[in-house]
């Protein structure tokens, strides 16, 4: 397919890049704003680069395995939609105290969930994910060092690349929770109309796109990580990651067929461009 202005200057391609890089700004700004009250940073404690690497991904391993267990054998939708909110609320708990003391952090919290489960559209589903998952992203690369954050993305690039194009069950995955109602994603609609459409409308194979929040989450942790440096690193490795997202889309868009691929190598490898520009600025 030959790329024309067309495939950039169009809605859904805009709104998701609009939404990526807001989450990265959104996370970075929750991170420039606890910075103070962060013992991990203030401590000057040492921390076990591959020891917290490991940590991180032995979680992630046990998480994505009780997910999968769960969608093969026990098949309740009530149980997946348990997990996810209780994942958002904890991220939007987050967010609401980077920005509000108390009381006002519970208004803004009670504001959000009530306004999400009422509407539950595209629109606030989209808008509950950036919250939560950039507040998220904060609390993980606060206790990584940029080197354990590396090692991260290089096993995490290469676990997508096989779990969509090997075992292929990361996309069984998504379809079991898709026909759950559950959306862990962005969820990118072809035309504004669309952003009010009510989520349990929103199926694969339809006139919507989605971004898994693993593409937000895992570059936004070594970003918020290479604080560790200085901002000015933190800041090309968010410029590389939407640089790696554009990328992603051309890839995607000149598939000669139409399908799942991993987002994050494309993602990771802009991300760790960014970062060794810095170093070399």
């Amino acid at each position: 397919m030959k790329l024309s202005w067309k495939h950039f200057i169009n809605f859904s391609f805009l709104l998701e890049l609009f939404l990526y890089a807001f989450s990265l700004l959104l996370a970075l700004g929750i991170a420039l704003n606890n910075l103070s009250k962060s013992e991990v940073f203030s401590s000057g404690q040492p921390v076990d680069s591959v020891a917290a690497a490991w940590q991180f991904l032995i979680s992630f391993a046990l998480a994505t395995l009780i997910l999968v267990l769960i969608l093969k054998y026990y098949k309740k939708p009530y149980l997946i939609k348990g997990l996810f909110y209780l994942a958002m609320i904890e991220g939007l708990l987050i967010f609401s105290r980077a920005y509000f003391k108390w009381p006002y952090f519970i208004v803004i919290l009670v504001l959000i969930l009530f306004y999400w489960f009422v509407f539950r559209n595209v629109l606030i589903h989209d808008v509950v994910i950036v919250l939560a998952v950039s507040a998220i992203s904060v609390l993980f690369g606060f206790n990584l060092t940029p080197i354990a954050a590396i090692l991260i993305l290089l096993i995490i690039a290469l676990y997508d690349f096989w779990a969509v194009y090997k075992t292929k069950h990361m996309v069984k995955m998504f379809q079991g929770m898709a026909e759950a109602k559950v959306h862990f994603a962005l969820i990118i609609p072809h035309n504004f109309k669309s952003l009010f459409n009510k989520v349990k409308e929103v199926m694969p194979q339809t006139d919507y796109m989605f971004l898994g929040t693993g593409d937000l989450a895992i570059p936004a942790i070594f970003m918020i990580s290479c604080l560790k440096i200085n901002l000015f690193t933190s800041l090309f490795v968010a410029l590389g990651a939407i640089c790696g997202l554009i990328l992603l889309h051309i890839i995607f868009i000149t598939q000669e067929e139409r399908r799942p691929m991993p987002g994050l190598p494309p993602i990771i490898f802009g991300a760790f461009l960014g970062f060794l520009i810095s170093l070399l600025l």
